[in-house]
């Protein structure tokens, strides 16, 4: 069962896999990485880094709401190239972070087109795509992430052993900015997808029984014309 219905909408499914797979890039786990790095580089305490790193958090969550509604406003592929793009941008903009400023900007930008925006990108498309089956769809999707969790981890340490840090957020930007758009365009190019809502009230709408409207004086009428039959039988 689980095959078949992987099969049956396999573009859409492997997006939104892919989609939080890559949303780690933005997540704790994998920031925190690279903690250490820059801790020394920039010269910080723990507490400092965690600062930053709340109040970025704080900001870019607050921002989603407003960029996470634009969702309904566009095409899913054109939304997507979007969050792609910010994505990429915001790896390679955290590679170049040298004081506490930037470093707030870097973590902010990371946190919401990472752990914001791809993730949320690929549970709206997700949710509106499937109906009975939207349960099992998001649980198949958010392996992406359990995926990510389990691999990242590994081979980011790996590479930092010989690979500078700021390197390697290099390295993010151009994988992102090379495979994703035109993983993007091949797997949900030919979906569209809209709210359910607008539909549903346009069918609730087209099945309303049209009533006309009756004037109090052809009320009327019709009670004395009742009245004037129920005499008439009892007499």
């Amino acid at each position: 069962m689980i095959i078949d219905i992987v099969r049956s909408n396999f573009k859409i499914i492997i997006f939104g896999f892919v989609f939080t797979f890559f949303s780690c890039i933005g997540q704790s786990f994998f920031i925190g990485l690279f903690n250490s790095n820059i801790r020394q580089e920039l010269n910080i305490t723990h507490g400092e880094f965690g600062t930053i790193y709340g109040i970025a958090t704080l900001c870019s969550s607050l921002t989603l709401i407003w960029l996470g509604k634009k969702i309904d406003d566009l095409k899913l592929v054109n939304y997507s190239f979007l969050v792609v793009i910010f994505l990429s941008l915001a790896a390679l903009f955290f590679s170049f972070v040298n004081g506490l400023i930037f470093l707030t900007i870097g973590v902010f930008f990371l946190r919401l087109s990472g752990q914001g925006l791809m993730a949320h990108t690929a549970s709206v498309a997700i949710s509106r795509f499937f109906d009975r089956s939207r349960g099992k769809a998001l649980s198949y999707v958010w392996v992406g992430m359990s995926f990510g969790e389990f691999l990242l981890p590994i081979i980011i340490v790996y590479f930092l052993t010989f690979i500078y840090w700021r390197n390697l957020w290099q390295g993010f930007a151009i994988i992102i900015i090379l495979l994703l758009p035109i993983f993007t365009y091949l797997t949900i190019k030919e979906i569209s997808i809209f709210s359910r809502e607008n539909k549903n009230g346009d069918k609730v709408n087209k099945n309303i029984p049209i009533t006309k409207k009756t004037s109090p004086l052809t009320n009327e009428k019709k009670r004395a014309a009742r009245l004037k039959k129920i005499t008439t039988r009892k007499e």
